[in-house]
C-alpha cells in the first residue's frame, strides 16, 4: 500500500515545495482538461484531423483524454494517490511528446518534457507531509498490531529436565504483556 499514499519523503520544508509541485502541475492538467471538456466537440475533431490514427480510435480517446486530465490533475492537487497520478500524468505527458514531437517554435524542447520529469519526479517522492496520502499514512503508522500469546510453551531444549521447560530464555524477550506495560510495572522481570 505504500506506492498508493506515499507522503513521508522529507521534512516539512521539502513538503512545502512538493506542495507547489502538486499545484502547479495539477492545476495545469485540471485546467487543460476543463477547457477540452467545454470544447468537447472541437478537440476530438481536431484529435481526428491530425490522422494519427483511425476515426473510431482517435474519438475514444479524443473522448476519455480531457476526463482522465482533470482526474488525475485534481488528485494531485489534492494529493491523494499522487504516485499513481503523477504515473498517468507522466504517461499522458509522454504520449503528448511523441504524438506532437519534442519541437517547440518558442522553446528548444517541448514543455511536455518538463511536465513529463515533474511528474517521473513526484511518482517517486511522494506527495510530502501537506497532503491527503500523509493523513492516510499517519493513520497506517499509528496502528500498531501486538500480538500475545498468553499460553506460550517455550520450546524445550532439555527433554531430560521438565522444571526448565517453562523457563523463559533471552530470544522470549519480545513477547511482553501490554498490561504491564499499561500499569507501569518493570517489564524486564
Amino acid at each position: 500500500m505504500s506506492i498508493f499514499f506515499k507522503a513521508r519523503s522529507g521534512n516539512f520544508t521539502q513538503s512545502i515545495g512538493l506542495l507547489l509541485i502538486r499545484f502547479s502541475l495539477g492545476f495545469l492538467f485540471l485546467f487543460a482538461g476543463a477547457r477540452k471538456v467545454l470544447n468537447l466537440q472541437d478537440f476530438i475533431s481536431s484529435v481526428q484531423g491530425m490522422g494519427q490514427m483511425n476515426d473510431t480510435l482517435a474519438f475514444v480517446l479524443a473522448f476519455i483524454l480531457p476526463f482522465m486530465q482533470m482526474l488525475f490533475g485534481g488528485l494531485l492537487i489534492i494529493g491523494l494517490f499522487t504516485p499513481i497520478a503523477a504515473f498517468f500524468l507522466a504517461c499522458m505527458s509522454l504520449s503528448f511528446i511523441f504524438v506532437l514531437g519534442a519541437g517547440n517554435s518558442e522553446l528548444p524542447f517541448s514543455y511536455n518534457f518538463v511536465f513529463f520529469a515533474t511528474s517521473a519526479a513526484l511518482m517517486f517522492t511522494g506527495a510530502g507531509l501537506i497532503s491527503f496520502d500523509a493523513l492516510i499514512d499517519r493513520d497506517k503508522d499509528s496502528k500498531v498490531n501486538i500480538t500475545i500469546e498468553k499460553d506460550y510453551t517455550y520450546p524445550q531444549t532439555n527433554p531430560e529436565n521438565k522444571k526448565d521447560s517453562k523457563k523463559p530464555n533471552e530470544s522470549d524477550a519480545i513477547y511482553v504483556d501490554e498490561k504491564d506495560i499499561a500499569k507501569g510495572e518493570d517489564v524486564n522481570g
